[in-house]
């Protein structure tokens, strides 16, 4: 299977780049002039990548009018006739929406602020009794600015815009922009601090999958596991602190270097694996605990379901995509991993992998099994860091070649992709982010279709999709 991932045009050379997520990895093309007039038409470019990309301020969105068959319908044709105007297609901020509302169902709206801690994003729903029957998702309300303020970042200043992107996923952002700077200053990284980057990528990845497997334990009323996972979630992040200074790596990446603490004993590495190991075995043995329980499964098994169809028709990455049964993972393609006498599993139970709540969750407790089992091998591998890294950093850094540059990293929600185009001078003139909540918010808007209005927030911490990550 092979879908398209994003789409990149710079007005500076007028080009249109499109990018590809196969099983070998993710491609570039630049369009020509003729596929970019079929941009629009073309059913290989899912809708959300379009309005993401190329959308524009059109005001609000008023579909009262509107077949309310038609305005449910996922085919093209009716999906450009609702986003596609003369202006363009329409973007993917809230300003306002109106949507049609048959006799006897309501319409019923959710944020944009709401409880807790959380990102602001409104959603729509249009339900009957207490099953909805349509979710409409709209975000852009922290009005960032960002791919503004990343023109005239070069090597040196891009990090802290890069960590920003979206703060649970830094280390993923950071090694995607670090990678693509290298490449265009041609700067050759040894096997050992791209190794050290993956270490810290794999820490960040079950450090999420611990706290979201203890806060969908918490949704469905399972409050031994979300004790476990509350305390042990620290652990990674204490390990990542250990580390680079900070509970989440921030500072600790950019083009051409790694930031590590000097005092990487063998004693100092063995007992950051121990904790590692330990909080690992610990997790995972709550949750098969959790697992064996008929209500927890009953509550979250055919619940929010995402199917082969949607995966294909519409671009779904990354968890979203692997809880299907399939997967492109980016670490299947990723040397650095070896460095610790062994390959990372990738393997999940494909009898688990049923595209619902059950899928999400257990996918997680998979991945941290897998992570846990590799960090364990490979945080004391971390001793050689040191030696190569300052022969490497004696190394002459080559002026950056202009062009177009582009990386993706595997981080735990799937691949992010950024992308962005030098100057002469080595700095971004124009710059492309795409997360992987980008495909997958539209996911969580198909999923809860036929679902209890309860169990929104079930579905929606299973997904526990980035909001700021689409609001640049």
């Amino acid at each position: 299977m092979k879908n398209v991932t994003g789409i990149f045009h710079t007005t500076e050379t007028k080009q249109t780049h499109r990018f590809w997520l196969t099983r070998e990895g993710i491609e570039q093309e630049t369009l020509s002039k003729t596929a970019e007039k079929n941009l629009y038409e073309d059913h290989l470019n899912p809708i959300w990548v379009l309005r993401h990309s190329l959308g524009t301020d059109q005001g609000p969105e008023d579909y009262s009018s509107m077949d309310y068959q038609k305005y449910l319908s996922q085919d093209r044709k009716h999906l450009l006739e609702k986003f596609l105007t003369k202006s363009g297609i329409k973007d993917l901020v809230y300003r306002g929406i109106n949507v049609p509302v048959p006799t006897s169902f309501y319409s019923h709206a959710v944020g944009p602020i709401h409880a807790g801690v959380i990102e602001p994003g409104h959603f729509r729903f249009i339900v009957e009794g207490e099953e909805i029957q349509n979710l409409d998702i709209r975000l852009g309300f922290q009005k960032r600015g960002l791919l503004e303020k990343l023109k005239g970042l070069n090597k040196d200043s891009i990090s802290p815009y890069a960590e920003a992107i979206s703060g649970d996923s830094t280390i993923a952002y950071a090694i995607a922009f670090s990678k693509a700077f290298e490449e265009a200053h041609n700067i050759q990284v040894p096997e050992e601090v791209n190794f050290a980057r993956t270490v810290l990528l794999e820490i960040e990845r079950i450090a999420i999958h611990i706290g979201d497997i203890g806060a969908i334990a918490g949704d469905v009323g399972y409050y031994p596991l979300q004790g476990v996972c509350a305390v042990q979630r620290g652990v990674p992040l204490g390990v990542m602190e250990a580390l680079t200074g900070s509970r989440f790596g921030r500072g600790a990446l950019s083009p051409g270097k790694v930031r590590l603490k000097k005092e990487l004993t063998e004693s100092f590495l063995s007992d950051l694996a121990l904790r590692i190991e330990n909080t690992t075995s610990d997790v995972a043995g709550h949750f098969e605990r959790a697992a064996e329980k008929s209500t927890n499964r009953e509550r979250l098994q055919i619940c929010g379901v995402i199917t082969h169809k949607q995966l294909k028709d519409l671009g779904f990455v990354g968890m979203v995509e692997k809880c299907t049964g399939y997967s492109r993972d980016l670490r299947h393609h990723d040397p650095s991993y070896t460095l610790a006498g062994e390959s990372i599993r990738l393997d999940l139970d494909a009898g688990q992998m049923t595209g619902d709540a059950w899928a999400r969750f257990y996918l997680r407790y998979e991945e941290l099994k897998n992570s846990g089992r590799w960090l364990t091998k490979a945080i004391p591998v971390l001793k050689n860091f040191h030696k190569v890294y300052e022969n490497f950093q004696k190394t002459k850094v080559s002026k950056a070649k202009p062009g177009v540059y582009f990386r993706a990293v595997e981080g735990w929600r799937g691949p992010v992709l950024v992308s962005f185009s030098l100057n002469f001078s080595g700095e971004i003139s124009e710059a492309y982010v795409r997360d992987p909540s980008v495909l997958n918010w539209h996911a969580l808007e198909l999923a809860v279709r036929g679902e209890n209005i309860g169990d929104f927030p079930l579905n929606n911490k299973s997904f526990n999709l980035s909001y700021v990550g689409v609001d640049l």
